[in-house]
């Protein structure tokens, strides 16, 4: 006989538990808490601070989570507070839920199916970032975001000069010429030269952060024995 989930609103840490199954969402989460004693307690919602204040007065205990955008901060705080985290694919947790709860899907269903299957010792797991490696992706991320805005910019300013007769050719778009040939195309109403101009500031400022990124990054990949390697395959660099 299986046994029934007990609802409650925050976590006993006067309990001693085999495992803590939690779904991450944006401000809180919802969490299954198995008792060494096998006992099985639900908490629907329960924010941030609360679940980290009760971390730190749990003993040792298994945390287990899906990969989304707050996991790496959240497995780095639990280990920090000596317990270990276990992440486990959306598609596993997915699984589990189709076939132990007829595909009923609730945060809480989430929440007790990671539970359950960090029993399983086949089940292969998700390896969280560490501090050093978010700090890579976070960096290269905010390039890509640079990026993208640049050149989303510089295509709606190319657009909207062609319209009015003025054709920016590839090579001037980042020079500081750029913005003396909008200023000085008489075609332009005053109120879109204005606009157009500000436009051109905010390319070349997204330019200017692009490059201090880009430079952060080549000098931690000079101090990566990974990363120099890889700069020795041919084409890659």
């Amino acid at each position: 006989m299986s046994i029934k989930r007990i609802l409650v609103n925050t976590i006993d840490t006067d309990l001693e538990y085999e495992v803590i199954g939690i779904d991450l969402a944006k401000n809180c989460v919802s969490a299954i808490l198995l008792t060494t004693d096998g006992e099985i307690f639900g908490i629907d919602r329960l924010d941030y601070q609360e679940l980290e204040k009760s971390a730190q007065e749990l003993s040792p205990t298994i945390f287990a989570m899906e990969p989304c955008t707050e996991m790496n901060y959240m497995v780095q705080k639990l280990e920090d507070w000596g317990h270990h985290c276990i992440v486990i694919s959306g598609k596993n947790v997915k699984d589990y839920v189709e076939s132990h709860f007829s595909n009923q899907k609730t945060d809480l269903n989430d929440a007790q199916a990671l539970a359950f299957l960090t029993k399983d010792t086949q089940l292969r797991t998700v390896k969280a970032k560490d501090p050093e490696q978010l700090k890579y992706a976070s960096l290269t991320t905010l390039r890509e975001q640079y990026v993208k805005q640049y050149r989303q910019t510089m295509v709606s300013l190319k657009g909207i000069c062609q319209v009015w007769g003025l054709s920016i050719s590839k090579g001037i778009s980042g020079k500081a010429r750029l913005k003396d040939m909008i200023e000085n195309h008489a075609a332009f109403p005053a109120e879109l030269r204005t606009a157009l101009v500000g436009m051109v500031a905010h390319a070349q400022a997204v330019q200017k952060d692009l490059k201090s990124v880009t430079k952060i990054l080549e000098e931690l990949a000079k101090k990566d024995k990974a990363c120099q390697l890889i700069q020795t395959v041919s084409g890659l660099v």
